[in-house]
């Protein structure tokens, strides 16, 4: 009897001095800290009340990690002693900011929306013209007009002149507002400022792959400090050799 009534008065101790858990995601890229850092941490207020040495808890972290948009994959919870537990995951980056009417969503490089509504903001290359209502956080947007853009911004991203792009029109996509003129823009940091791209990439018919366009892209550059050559608006679409100025 002795010893039964000791074990649980040191039971009773222990679980006094617990700590709650403190958890840490110990991989948050620093672009993340502020957009991510609260989505993430209140998946988890329900349980921070538990024991921190309850053996689910790792397993039902996780589980609630992986709902987060953020989150693409969870690669581990670990407890660590003393109530911390440490998170590693495989995040989702911003890749463009989507207009939608007076709103703007954040999607991914391979056009998963991310948490949050946002109001325009020039740290993020813009994506106009997306026909299709933005999904629940954490899903793939449909349309293939958003893929189209994504796959420009990514083609120009690490160009020399990749500063002066500053976005990319779609509502042209497939020719649905006019099949005769240019289906994709580039918006440039000029006011106004546009580069006729033309088709999605790979989907080009009689018209300049990416390639050729980004070394047109890239005389301009290297020429003028431009890329659109020191012009309002550029074509880039139609001959290897050289840009035109539309009438």
């Amino acid at each position: 009897m002795a010893f039964g009534r000791l074990d649980a008065h040191v039971d009773r101790l222990l679980l006094r001095d617990r700590p709650d858990p403190v958890v840490e995601f110990v991989d948050l890229p620093k672009e993340l800290v502020t957009l991510a850092n609260y989505d993430l941490h209140s998946s988890l207020f329900a349980l921070l009340g538990r024991e921190w040495t309850d053996a689910r808890l790792c397993g039902e972290m996780a589980t609630r990690i992986a709902r987060v948009g953020w989150v693409s994959r969870v690669n581990f919870v670990r407890r660590t002693g003393g109530g911390r537990f440490e998170i590693s995951c495989r995040y989702r980056l911003p890749a463009a900011l989507v207009e939608q009417g007076d709103r703007f969503f954040l999607a991914d490089a391979e056009g998963v929306r991310l948490p949050g509504v946002y109001v325009h903001n020039p740290t993020w290359r813009l994506i106009e013209g997306v026909s299709k209502p933005a999904p629940p956080p954490g899903i793939r947007w449909d349309g293939d007009d958003l893929r189209a853009g994504l796959a420009v911004l990514a083609a120009v991203q690490r160009e020399p002149f990749g500063r002066q792009i500053v976005g990319v029109v779609v509502d042209n996509f497939g020719g649905r507002r006019d099949p005769r003129t240019c289906q994709i823009e580039l918006m440039t940091d000029r006011a106004g400022g546009r580069i006729r791209w033309g088709s999605a990439p790979g989907s080009e018919l009689e018209e300049n792959g990416v390639q050729q366009k980004l070394v047109l892209l890239r005389e301009n550059f290297r020429k003028t400090g431009r890329v659109d050559a020191q012009h309002a608006v550029i074509d880039v679409s139609t001959f290897p050799d050289r840009y035109t100025i539309p009438g």
